[in-house]
């Protein structure tokens, strides 16, 4: 009989050995997390993660180069590059041809940096006439002559960077470009018969524009600047332009890595929680295959070119992540639950909500487990000292502060979260109801008309919602028309998959729930088991299974994330590990894709139901990952399959202004 080599004998006993110091040590929150047992995983999702960008973005560019863009009509933007055959531009300014060197920086864009580099106020935004002249040279103040870029070089950005400005790409750009683009223009200002006479295209710009939360092109902005003031000029393209457009691909790069990376932590550690004496080998195995869905999922074409979803999955994931080390911590106390680490997911959610407007999800989701540890609180301290002597209003007085607290806590959590998209408001209404330098109204004929509704409603007037449902038709069953089915076709998919998970957590939780009715422990402490029968009444049953699934939600370090009674003889560790990626402590995340679900298929164009499921929901991969898990290559193979298709066919159509997702 053959044996096997000594060197995978010995490698085998010191993998079981490290995953048995990593057991021991807890995880990753145990004090160990810096060897290179520990990195090695980590550094496998993010070259897997660059991989799978570079892919996208060859693609992109083979597709742009090899097929005619499609004309999408006059009402979609367009970003131009200037570079090469798309024209240098700049033809006005006193530096535009000056030794046949291309203008770099038009007058009035972020790099211009004559003056205050502040936006200007509206009424002055035509006066500079922002993009047509040429400004002088960026590095004028250093005293250095500009130097062009290699002919050969602004070739090669052309065809890399042209994919990347397309449909939304071209907002978000211009939007960094020019950093007054949000302002109403002077045209807009006219008199109130002028207004009238064409009084849609009056003001839409800008209107659209507040559509674009501000993060993402700032970030664009402030590494395009960056660069310019400390790149070599010879490596970069010959236009600023160009260069806020290679910004935006190097920064989704980095986001996506993150995002990965962020995802296999979080997933790591949620396994590790959920499942009694875990094997580290298999929970990293699984955490690979769900870092794995996310690197190529079905609107990896969003996440590569100048769109927001990278940015905004590495900053909803980190806030997972965080949480995720955070739920072994947690208590019945109401100060206790809120360590370090739960404090800190707030920052990356808060500024995701800065990002995208779906980051108030998040709001949602901390909503959740604030109710959960509230019927926790009411469920293990007041009911399990019922049997007790204690007089009733001194366990409430035990019992009610701490959980009024911890409410208060977690709304008051969720209200940090959501202020981004509160201020944003704010701000767009400011931008185009006064005078834009402080709080003074204009008079009506110089305004859009609804500024006289935001008044009058105060904070129940939504611009956001507002101008998507102006400009974009957006709104609830507005896209329930017969000529939208193929888009329907486009995310049945997604949302299949959507609503196959949330059926599976509502299985796994209906039957625990049955289960601890028919076995149920006695709250005593004396260790009886009381024989309980579901209620009856079915809309009383749904009522105490939503309550008892609300108290399992409470992740418990040492007692709740433990199955063992509810696993069955014969279970394999992979079929533990794949019914542990819809634990009962996950409730808050399932019901967070649920919610995009709903959201995609009924108030949003049902279109880009796939990149606003797979850019904010990692319970989708934690589905798709026990999917894999637990019915082998076969689904593992269709599920890639899926995924593959989409990429191959949202690289073909969307860098030619076809539509897609």
């Amino acid at each position: 009989m053959a044996t096997a080599p000594p060197t995978s004998r010995r490698r085998r006993e010191q993998r079981g050995r490290l995953d048995g110091a990593y057991n021991a040590g807890g995880g990753h929150g145990g004090g160990h997390g810096g060897d290179d047992n520990d990195d090695a995983p980590r550094l496998a999702v993010a070259s897997l993660a660059l991989r799978s960008r570079l892919i996208v973005l060859a693609l992109l560019a083979l597709s742009d180069m090899a097929l005619t863009d499609h004309d999408p009509g006059e009402g979609v933007a367009r970003f131009d590059l200037r570079l090469g055959r798309e024209g240098a531009g700049g033809s006005e300014g006193a530096d535009s041809g000056r030794a046949g060197r291309p203008c770099f920086c038009l007058e009035g864009h972020a790099c211009d940096n004559r003056g205050d580099a502040r936006p200007p106020p509206p009424a002055a935004r035509d006066r500079r006439r922002i993009g047509r002249s040429c400004a002088p040279p960026w590095d004028a103040r250093s005293g250095n002559p500009p130097r062009a870029t290699p002919r050969l070089l602004d070739g090669f950005y052309r065809i890399l960077l042209s994919p990347l400005t397309k449909w939304d790409g071209a907002r978000f750009l211009a939007l960094a470009v020019d950093s007054g683009a949000r302002l109403p223009r002077e045209s807009a200002r006219g008199s109130g018969a002028r207004r009238r006479e064409n009084e849609a295209d009056h003001f839409a710009e800008s209107e659209q524009a507040h559509a674009f939360f501000p993060f993402f092109p700032l970030c664009v902005r402030c590494l395009a600047l960056c660069l310019t003031r400390s790149a070599p000029v010879v490596l970069l393209p010959s236009t600023f332009e160009g260069v806020a457009a290679l910004s935006a691909m190097l920064l989704n790069l980095g986001c996506f890595v993150a995002a990965a990376i962020a995802l296999f932590d979080a997933t790591e550690a949620l396994l590790r929680k959920s499942v009694e004496r875990p094997d580290g080998e298999r929970i990293r195995r699984a955490s690979r295959l769900a870092a794995a869905h996310f690197c190529f999922n079905p609107a990896s074409v969003f996440f590569s070119v100048a769109y927001s979803e990278s940015m905004f999955a590495a900053l909803t994931f980190w806030g997972h992540r965080l949480l995720a080390h955070s739920l072994g911590a947690a208590s019945t106390a109401p100060g206790e639950g809120w360590g370090w680490a739960w404090a800190a997911a707030l920052l990356p959610w808060t500024l995701a909500s800065y990002v995208r407007s779906n980051g108030t999800f998040s709001s949602v989701l901390i909503l959740l487990m604030g109710i959960g540890r509230v019927v926790y609180l009411l469920d293990r301290e007041w009911w399990a000292s019922a049997n007790t002597d204690l007089p009733a209003w001194k366990r409430a007085r035990h019992v009610l502060p701490r959980a009024f607290w911890e409410f208060v806590a977690h709304f008051t959590a969720a209200i940090v979260v959501a202020s981004p998209v509160f201020y944003h408001e704010r701000r767009g209404y400011a931008f185009h109801c006064t005078n834009g330098e402080g709080f003074a109204v204009l008079p009506d004929a110089y305004r859009p008309p609804w500024c006289l509704e935001a008044e009058s409603k105060g904070r129940g007037f939504s611009l956001y919602s507002h101008v998507q449902r102006k400009h974009w038709n957006v709104g609830f069953l507005r896209y329930y028309q017969l000529k939208q089915l193929p888009n329907f076709l486009l995310a049945l998919p997604i949302l299949a998959l959507g609503a196959m998970a949330t059926a599976c957590w509502i299985g796994t939780s209906r039957t625990r729930y049955i289960l601890r009715r028919a076995t149920n422990p006695d709250n005593t402490g004396t260790g009886q088991q009381q024989k309980q029968k579901c209620p009856s009444n079915r809309y009383v049953a749904i009522i105490d299974w939503a309550i008892f699934a609300l108290d399992e939600s409470v992740p418990i370090h040492g007692s709740r994330t433990e199955d063992t009674r509810f696993t069955k003889e014969g279970d394999t560790p992979t079929v533990k590990i794949a019914r542990a990626l819809c634990a009962p402590f996950m409730l808050s995340h399932y019901a967070t894709l649920t919610g995009f679900c709903l959201v995609g298929a009924m108030i949003a164009h049902v279109q880009i139901s796939t990149r606003l499921v797979c850019s904010s929901c990692p319970a989708l991969y934690w589905f798709m990952a026990s999917l894999s898990v637990a019915g082998g290559k076969n689904m593992h193979r269709i599920l890639s399959g899926y995924s593959a298709v989409f990429i191959l066919v949202g690289c073909i159509l969307h860098p030619n202004f076809l539509p897609w997702t």
